[in-house]
């Protein structure tokens, strides 16, 4: 029976491999299921979503401003613990023009806003319960967050939880702001 085991897995294995290479597959990068890492230097994907009183908003409408796109759900940890960080980075560079936007991907948009009510943020979130900016954006970690410039330009890509206020986190904005 082991033996059985270890002979399907081989063929398994064969059969796989063999169908990369009929698939034209010439590297291991573009065996990739999602393609993370090419949204650096694309276009930002335009959006339409509402905010948490029901107003339309749209990522267009920042043209011309640096914006992080900040995408989290009420139920991750890591998010709640970034939250902290982002106001905080919200005090100081809201100033120097930084637009924050923050777009939670939960289904419910009513426990989106009792979290708000409890763990207020100081910058703009938006809902979006039909998961298009996550779906949009290839978002497959939370929180995952994107650097767009003035020009609508995907600058830098950060999934998991950073610390916004660390100094390589800061000489990254200063950078970016410029």
């Amino acid at each position: 029976m082991k033996n059985l085991k270890s002979m399907v897995f081989t063929i398994l294995v064969i059969v796989f491999f063999g169908l990369t290479v009929f698939c034209g597959h010439s590297n291991a990068e573009d065996m990739m299921p999602w393609k993370l890492d090419r949204v650096i230097g694309s276009q930002a994907t335009d959006f339409k979503i509402k905010d948490l009183k029901g107003n339309d908003v749209t990522l267009s409408s920042f043209k011309g401003k640096p914006v992080l796109l900040n995408i989290w759900a009420t139920w991750c940890p890591y998010c709640r613990k970034e939250r902290a960080e982002l106001n905080e980075l919200y005090k100081v560079y809201n100033a120097k023009g930084l637009v924050i936007i923050s777009v939670a991907n939960d289904r419910d948009i009513e426990k989106v806003k009792q979290y708000i009510k409890s763990n207020p943020a100081s910058y703009m979130v938006l809902s979006d319960e039909d998961g298009i900016v996550t779906d949009a954006y290839s978002v497959y970690g939370l929180p995952t967050n994107f650097l767009i410039d003035r020009n609508g330009v995907i600058k830098n890509k950060f999934t998991g939880f950073r610390s916004w206020t660390d100094p390589e986190s800061i000489k990254i904005l200063d950078d970016f702001i410029k």
